[in-house]
């Protein structure tokens, strides 16, 4: 019997085009540690596609100022191809809600390793996060997704510049703020800070929306495009 490494939990449409939404058992990224993480991936174009094409900015990544190789550390070539390459072999089963408990108990959770856990329905997000041990989420589509109230309680509203930060604080959202200049009353994220010691699946940031009353949290641009990232931080609203 094959070993499963992963599970298709939602597949939808977004902007006319087909996405599929994969949670896999198992990683090497060093920042995150030991947690599963979920993918947001466009069903019938691959991953480097995606971002030659553009079409990642309105779709799967959408609000984000950094898709379309505008900054985004995600290496797409790597992890998210090989992803997309696994499903469409055949390898992920589906994962139903009954099964919640018995795939994520005692697990942490990153939603979002590559695309906008947003497409994720709220009813699923909250399944999942009930039934796992903790768990990290940003979203980009903040100002505009009808939902986006009910979504802040799980994820951090990703902000670039001071003013979406200061939009985004005003709505009383928690942000996770990508930018050279750390806005006051921030913290810095612990990965950056401590070099690497300490990880996402130790960090005790909490970057899970509202459901933690911890501060928001500042991290500098990093990655292959990190110029690009500081560029589009400078110049997006």
């Amino acid at each position: 019997m094959r070993k499963q490494t992963g599970y298709v939990i939602h597949e939808g449409t977004v902007n006319g085009h087909a996405f599929v939404v994969i949670v896999t058992l198992k990683t090497s990224n060093e920042k995150t540690g030991d947690m599963m993480q979920i993918w947001f991936l466009l069903r019938d174009i691959n991953p480097v596609q995606g971002v030659k094409d553009c079409i990642d900015a309105d779709t799967i990544c959408k609000g984000c100022p950094f898709a379309s190789g505008n900054g985004c550390y995600v290496n797409v070539g790597q992890a998210p191809l090989a992803v997309w390459k696994a499903y469409h072999r055949g390898a992920y089963s589906t994962l139903l809600p009954k099964d919640y408990a018995a795939v994520f108990a005692g697990r942490k959770v990153r939603f979002g390793a590559y695309g906008n856990p947003s497409l994720l329905p709220v009813s699923i997000v909250s399944a999942i996060s009930k039934a796992c041990e903790g768990w990290t989420g940003y979203f980009h589509d903040w100002r505009t997704n009808r939902y986006a109230t009910e979504y802040s309680r799980f994820f951090m509203a990703s902000t670039e510049t001071e003013s979406s930060f200061r939009l985004a604080s005003s709505l009383g959202l928690r942000t996770f703020h990508a930018s050279p200049i750390q806005p006051a009353g921030t913290v810095e994220c612990l990965s950056d800070s401590t070099n690497g010691r300490v990880n996402c699946a130790a960090c005790k940031l909490a970057c899970n929306g509202l459901s933690s009353a911890r501060p928001s949290v500042w991290i500098n641009p990093h990655g292959s495009k990190v110029a690009r990232a500081v560029a589009a931080a400078a110049g997006v609203n």
